[in-house]
């Protein structure tokens, strides 16, 4: 009896699996999630796409839109910017290289009397007991030189006639107009103040180069000489043999306010006609103690087409176009 019932029993539960089986389909698997809907991009498919928004379907868009950013990178890496070119320097051309003239006068009168051995550089290191007796003397010395006018960039040329810079244009200064620097008087009297002492003095021709610039308006002239003079004497059968440079410093004190500096700057204000400047000034220098040394120093500078000696023919500056 108990054997029958068993069987009845598994009879029963294999015929509830077989029911539940067709219930449910046999490929489909129970989970606890639940797959998104399918679009089927129209208003109550539950899904919120395609034209379909909050207002004209709010059975599938009653929830906010979460955009979706794509990730960035933590550390971006940034793009290499290319360093600006430096402008190539400006060359002077030959074709823009024109001509001038640089002149020069300088006078020096000195006072003679008795005073003190002088500052530098006119200090006599002869000198004794800080007491010296300065002579009478008078120095003149003309200066004239041909220059190249030389384009040096934006509104910048440079002026010389050094053989070096010239001579790279193909150029010979020479042959446009010589170069000349020579004192035109140069004279030493000690009887004034010692009626015992003779003197007589030589001052022969000196170099005379020009290196300058013109620039903002301004010319700026830095001269090179070297003019000396030599004096030979006696004071009571005493010899003597001096080389100084005199003139040298009351021309540099006349020209910059310094003895040891002969430059000087030239602006428009000396020019006095076009291509034409001029600047003349006098003064007293050489302090032992007062000082007794009268200078007069002229400058010129003109630009030129042709040179002739001794003839001013100025034409417009290329800085005046």
């Amino acid at each position: 009896m108990r054997r029958m019932t068993f069987i009845v029993s598994v009879l029963v539960l294999l015929s509830l699996a077989c029911s539940l089986g067709g219930f449910l389909g046999q490929d489909e698997v129970i989970t606890e999630e639940t797959e998104a809907p399918v679009s089927e991009q129209r208003c109550g498919d539950g899904v919120c796409d395609g034209p379909e928004n909050l207002k004209n379907c709010p059975e599938d868009c009653q929830e906010d839109v979460v955009v979706v950013q794509e990730p960035q990178e933590e550390n971006p890496v940034e793009e290499e910017q290319a360093e600006p070119e430096e402008p190539e320097p400006v060359e002077s051309e030959q074709t823009g290289t024109s001509i001038g003239v640089v002149y020069a006068e300088v006078d020096l009168d000195r006072t003679p009397g008795s005073g003190n051995c002088g500052i530098d550089p006119w200090y006599d290191p002869s000198c004794t007991m800080g007491v010296r007796i300065w002579w009478d003397m008078h120095l003149k010395a003309v200066a004239i030189t041909p220059v190249l006018i030389i384009p040096d960039g934006e509104q910048r040329w440079v002026i010389t006639n050094h053989s070096d810079v010239t001579g790279k244009y193909g150029l010979n200064l020479d042959d446009v107009l010589e170069t000349k620097a020579e004192y035109t008087q140069f004279s030493i009297d000690p009887t004034a103040t010692n009626p015992e002492c003779a003197a007589t003095m030589q001052a022969p021709n000196f170099d005379f180069q020009v290196m300058g610039t013109r620039e903002a308006g301004l010319t700026e002239l830095i001269l090179s000489a070297n003019p000396t003079e030599y004096t030979q004497g006696a004071c009571m059968e005493a010899g003597f043999d001096w080389e100084t440079n005199f003139l040298l410093y009351g021309w540099a004190a006349a020209l910059s306010g310094d003895p040891l500096d002969l430059s000087f700057e030239m602006n428009d204000t000396f020019r006095t006609q076009p291509g034409y400047y001029s600047f003349e000034i006098e003064t007293d220098t050489n302090p032992s103690p007062e000082n007794r040394d009268h200078v007069r120093a002229l400058l010129e500078f003109w630009c030129a087409s042709d040179i002739v000696e001794n003839v001013r023919s100025p034409i417009a500056c290329p800085w005046e176009n």
